[in-house]
């Protein structure tokens, strides 16, 4: 069975966008020379699921060439193409269906969108996490989680510290 994976970046303090939108505490700390692991992202990732806003943030591109990207909104008008299916229904049956169609091998990351994350880990859909932590505090802004009603035990699978100060955990959730 698939797994179902999500990662995020946020500053020190837990917020994954600034309170003005600017990017720019991200995009600075990120170093050329530094693999944080984006191409074994992609090469485990059967299809994405993503929040729409994120959707909307990366300008309508998503998923990588043929890779299924199902975006989860009540936005009517949001756009669809060959690869991006707009998704408005029960999570629990999105991860059903994308489990079902995607290829024998492959994981579904849930890429962006701090909503979403809470609202699929609440549900007990995300059996792994990803936080990559950037050396910034930003004091305010859109928080990487929402109020989830209950706790959620992880257990560590990696951690990855980076000269420019980003450390990336990797964590399996904990089923009861």
């Amino acid at each position: 069975m698939a797994t179902v994976f999500a990662g995020m970046a946020a500053s020190l303090d837990g917020f994954i966008r600034s309170a003005s939108g600017d990017r720019s505490w991200l995009d600075d700390a990120l170093a050329p020379d530094e693999d944080y692991g984006f191409a074994r992202t992609e090469a485990r990732t059967g299809a994405y699921v993503i929040g729409a806003t994120t959707y909307r943030e990366m300008g309508g591109a998503a998923g990588v060439g043929a890779v299924p990207t199902y975006v989860v909104t009540h936005d009517a008008g949001l756009g669809a193409g060959r690869d991006v299916r707009p998704y408005a229904g029960d999570l629990a049956q999105l991860i059903d269906t994308v489990r079902s169609d995607i290829e024998p091998g492959k994981d579904i990351c849930v890429f962006g969108g701090g909503q979403l994350v809470t609202q699929l880990l609440a549900l007990g859909l995300i059996d792994e996490l990803g936080v990559a932590v950037i050396p910034v505090v930003l004091g305010s802004g859109v928080p990487f989680f929402g109020a989830t009603g209950s706790s959620t035990k992880l257990e560590l699978i990696e951690c990855r510290p980076f000269p420019s100060g980003i450390v990336i955990l990797d964590y399996r959730i904990v089923r009861p």
